[in-house]
């Protein structure tokens, strides 16, 4: 099919880490349509915040899947089959069936996937009519650019970046939070929880270990500590701050982009993989990433200054795509509890002590 398409479609509904990692395709697909109008479909409200300042998107549609009854949703997805799209790309990772058969009844004349190594044939990915299949250990920005080969998309250097521009009054904001603090050389973000969905919260490191690095920061080196708190971290931040005993303020009820503008000032984020990650990724601030059950190669912060922290257990990492919940076959998670506080300070430290 020779393209020329006047409709495309980029459906990106997995979170806000997954879908700001779908942001590189956005320019290349631009350049070589011009004259395309580009709508990207995501699920949840941060996600729409991600993409909504993109300049090369016109328009980002929301639509509360989980949240939403099947016959709204039916009705949705039929609205959504009369704009009569061209090219429909359904963004890495995204190996479930409901989201195939999304984009199957969407009904796009061409239709843009991955093919997945578990759970490929369950998940219907033959409803999608030109697939690639993924590579083991590629990371998720590499795997949404290749799927652009399939529509004939060229992709060039510049456009393998993060998009998550700021506007203006984001940007006044961070500048109004941190003009209430004292005036320190070095100012630490940590991100110590994640979505229960699908058990993602048991890729955390534990909360008390995140306590007692913040307060050991707190006690060595001359800095602020910012204690980033999405709707699931109430309760694990208020454990940090009973065991710490250490000032340390709570950055709460902010926007993705809030957020994003918060972590552009800060001098590090100490972090476990989970959106935030890829958020400060995208505002191109210094990593340290605590990995466990996932896999770095595939999932480390799309960004130069970054450093990965490990227990190195031979079974990890051990999580693959697919609807299942993320499980441990030891049942203790032992890659995340054995990872001591002393090996992510030293990390932590060395990279202090360079700036």
């Amino acid at each position: 099919m020779k393209l020329a398409p006047e409709k495309i479609l980029v459906i990106s509904l997995p979170g806000i880490g997954d879908t700001i990692n779908s942001t590189p395709v956005y320019r290349p697909l631009s350049r070589a349509y011009p004259e395309a109008h580009i709508t990207a479909l995501v699920m949840y409200g941060p996600c729409k915040e991600v993409l909504e300042t993109n300049p090369h998107i016109n328009e980002v549609i929301l639509w509360e899947f989980l949240k939403r009854s099947k016959s709204a949703t039916l009705g949705f997805i039929l609205e959504m089959r009369r704009k009569r799209f061209d090219l429909s790309i359904t963004c890495y990772p995204a190996n479930r069936k409901e989201y195939n058969l999304a984009s199957f009844l969407i009904g796009a004349r061409l239709r843009l996937a991955h093919q997945y190594s578990h759970m490929n044939i369950q998940n219907l990915f033959f409803l999608n009519n030109r697939t690639i299949m993924e590579r083991s250990g590629l990371h998720n920005v590499e795997e949404n650019l290749r799927i652009l080969e399939l529509a004939g998309v060229p992709v060039r250097e510049e456009d393998r970046v993060l998009s998550l521009p700021l506007p203006p009054e984001d940007e006044a904001f961070a500048r109004e939070f941190l003009s209430g603090l004292p005036s320190r050389p070095l100012l630490i973000g940590m991100h110590a929880w994640s979505t229960t969905l699908k058990e993602m919260h048991r890729k955390c490191w534990p909360a008390d270990n995140f306590a007692d690095l913040a307060a050991r920061l707190k006690r060595d080196f001359d800095c602020e500590v910012l204690l980033f708190q999405g709707p699931h971290d109430e309760e694990t931040n208020r454990r940090i701050l009973d065991r710490c005993q250490a000032p340390l303020r709570v950055v709460r009820n902010t926007t993705v982009r809030q957020s994003a503008a918060l972590l552009k000032k800060c001098d590090l984020f100490i972090t476990n993989d989970a959106g935030p990650m890829h958020i400060a990724a995208a505002a191109g601030t210094r990593i340290v990433a605590i990995f466990g059950p996932t896999d770095p190669g595939e999932l480390h912060p799309w960004t130069r200054d970054f450093r990965i922290v490990r227990a190195g257990l031979e079974c990890s990492p051990c999580f693959y795509y697919s609807p299942r919940p993320l499980e441990c076959e030891r049942k203790d998670f032992a890659c995340l509890t054995q990872l001591s506080v002393d090996k992510v300070y030293n990390e932590v430290a060395d990279v202090l002590k360079s700036l």
